[in-house]
């Protein structure tokens, strides 16, 4: 498979070295470590934020496996964090290229003493130091690091190879290589509307449906559509004598032998990771954490591994039955078919729809039934109105030029068109609470705009880089308590490529509040998360990462600190540990101090444990130990509380 794709990767120079080329398969490499030859993770899988950059290789749940250098390089960088990749080391190539070391344990020796020398000047428990001046050279296969768990995720060896301009790309390009004779596996295909005329199964929301499978070839069945759809699929991939399951390398899309989509995963920019949510359908991925791969290239996705396809992907069919074939190949060309059948019939229904232009037509799909836990079914575009209820809507939709609008009457089994006009704005009349209305703004990618509450209070502001396409959003601000405020924003099932900031405006009894903060509350977890939030006279503002619901509220108790112990790492290095725990606004690990018996060591936090470990290079046994820790939450509660082990 490798010598059929070598030829079309695009030769990076590398700067600095007088027009040299690079290409993955022009070095060679050696396997990093001596924990195992077999993988937990491999190159484009998802995670929660962005496209994997590596491979993980597998260490069995252990800490301490020597992780080696795989080429000749110079000590680039190394950087030190409770999160992403934890302890990390950079070598530089002589090509220019990079490779990355990740979630480490420990350093070799020699690097650990120079990282120490540095973080000990001012106790820091982050850094991250570019190190070419010193000019430290690393041979090729010389023990670097020792396996661990720092950052994010158990423990494994996050894996990394980049190109001169450091663009990651896929380890298995190079002479490197896994045991893998076991073909991709089906495990579900989704179908999404892609407009609001869209129906599958008579719905117009996303249908999921499972396979039969015969041997290495799976079957979907027929599945009745009508209007523009795209493709989605669950699949995975796997490798000899291991159970994890991996992302897989290629998909194409045929119908009728007439191929549609392809995408190939070796490399992508770091520019474009976040894109990962439009790779994959987001509403499935946010809802319930399953990563559809779309067959079809979304709008606004400018992702670079998609080759060759007719009408990038989507499908638009015309009446009848159409046959569709979905290929599946893992990196060693491993191969997996899967088939169905999407049958188109005849018009025969009326819809009614309004236009935010003020016009009233017709569509020839089918009417939407049934119901969701939801009034409304919500889409980029367009709303639908399920037949919950009976009730009816009255839609205004002006643009800002516009000094007055024509409302119109909405049926509740009829849907609206949100990308016409700047504002829109839905009235619903119900015995109780009476008249709720909603106000939809539309946000245009490149420029910044606003979303204003009804009542007043609160705004969001939409960044340049916000939006990946044009959406229309709401933000509905309402008060709980006399310190407690919820915000919904809508829709919560499209992802943003950017930050926004909110705003609230506080009453004057709360301007001197300095507990109240923003928190996001992740429905799939059923927990609240702090956002960085900063106040400024009248107004509390947070950053946000995704639309759904905000609560602004008070954070008055200190972190509890608790269950310590004194222990061995598995490099040999004898360490400090407390519990820290903080139920509302988090650790602020900056504020860390950790002393045993009088000596301040750096206090290193590791958020998935709850943990604040002590560590001082010449820490070892003792007949007692006398801890210190102090510590402070996100809004400034502190505590500072000792224990006596013996």
């Amino acid at each position: 498979m490798r010598s059929c794709f070598l030829f079309l990767w695009v030769l990076l120079t590398a700067p600095g070295l007088a027009g040299a080329q690079f290409t993955p398969d022009s070095a060679d490499y050696i396997w990093p470590t001596n924990a195992s030859p077999y993988l937990s993770g491999t190159f484009g899988e998802t995670r929660s934020q962005h496209f994997h950059a590596a491979l993980d290789i597998k260490t069995w749940g252990r800490r301490g496996y020597d992780v080696y250098a795989t080429r000749n390089g110079l000590l680039h960088r190394i950087a030190i964090g409770p999160g992403g990749y934890g302890k990390a080391i950079y070598l530089k190539h002589s090509d220019g290229s990079y490779s990355v070391y990740a979630h480490l344990l420990s350093f070799e020796k020699e690097i650990q003493q120079l990282a120490d020398s540095l973080r000990f000047r001012d106790y820091s428990n982050k850094i991250d130091i570019v190190l070419d001046s010193l000019d430290i050279q690393i041979k090729k296969g010389e023990l670097i690091a020792y396996s661990g768990a720092t950052g994010i995720g158990p423990p494994h060896l996050h894996f990394e190879l980049r190109t001169p301009s450091e663009k990651p790309f896929n380890p298995l390009l190079t002479n490197l290589s896994i045991p893998d004779d076991i073909p991709p596996r089906f495990s579900s295909l989704a179908i999404e509307p892609l407009g609001p005329e869209s129906r599958i199964e008579g719905h117009n929301k996303i249908h999921r449906k499972r396979p039969t499978r015969h041997s290495e070839s799976y079957d979907f069945g027929t599945i009745e559509v009508d209007g523009p759809v795209g493709l989605a699929v669950d699949i995975y991939d796997k490798a000899n004598r291991v159970h994890n399951s991996y992302a897989v390398y290629d998909l194409k899309l045929f119908h009728q032998e007439k191929l549609l989509f392809h995408s190939q995963v070796d490399s992508f920019s770091y520019n474009e990771t976040g894109q990962m949510f439009l790779d994959r359908v987001y509403p499935l991925l946010e809802q319930n954490g399953k990563a559809y791969q779309r067959l079809y290239i979304a709008d606004g996705n400018t992702l670079s591994f998609y080759k060759e396809g007719l009408n990038n992907g989507r499908l638009n069919l015309p009446e009848g039955r159409h046959e569709i074939r979905i290929v599946a190949e893992d990196f060693y060309g491993n191969r997996s078919e899967a088939n169905l059948t999407l049958s188109v019939p005849m018009s025969s229904s009326q819809m009614t729809i309004f236009s935010s232009n003020g016009t009233n037509r017709s569509n020839g799909s089918h009417s939407y039934g049934g119901s969701t836990k939801k009034d409304w079914e919500w889409h980029k575009k367009w709303i639908n109105f399920n037949g919950a209820d009976s009730l009816d809507y009255t839609v205004i939709s002006y643009d800002k030029s516009t000094v007055t609008a024509r409302p119109k009457k909405v049926s509740s089994h009829s849907y609206i068109n949100l990308h016409r006009a700047d504002v829109t704005v839905i009235q619903r009349i119900r015995p109780n609470p009476g008249v709720e209305t909603l106000h939809l703004y539309r946000m245009v990618p490149g420029r910044q705009g606003r979303v204003h509450s009804g009542n007043g209070s609160a705004y969001a502001t939409f960044f340049e880089n916000t939006l990946y396409d044009t959406l229309s959003v709401s933000l509905v601000s309402k008060i709980l308590a006399p310190d407690s405020v919820q915000l919904n924003l809508t829709p919560d099932n499209q992802p943003l490529r950017g930050d926004f900031e909110l705003t609230y405006l506080l009453n004057e009894e709360r301007q001197s509040d300095s507990t109240l903060a923003f928190y996001e509350y992740d429905k799939r977890r059923k927990r609240l998360n702090y956002i960085s939030s900063s106040r400024g006279g009248t107004i509390l503002k947070g950053d946000a990462e995704k639309l759904g619901t905000y609560f602004i509220l008070p954070d008055t108790t200190a972190p509890e600190i608790h269950s310590p112990r004194i222990y061995r790492r598995a490099d040999g290095q004898w360490m400090g540990m407390v519990r820290a725990e903080d139920e509302r606004s988090g650790i602020d690990y900056r504020t860390a101090e950790f002393y045993i018996n009088g000596v301040r060591g750096i206090a290193e936090f590791e958020p998935e444990d709850d943990r604040i470990l002590y560590y001082h290079p010449d820490f070892g046994p003792s007949s007692t130990y006398e801890l210190r820790i102090v510590v402070a939450d996100m809004l400034g509660n502190r505590i500072e509380k000792e224990f006596i082990l013996d």
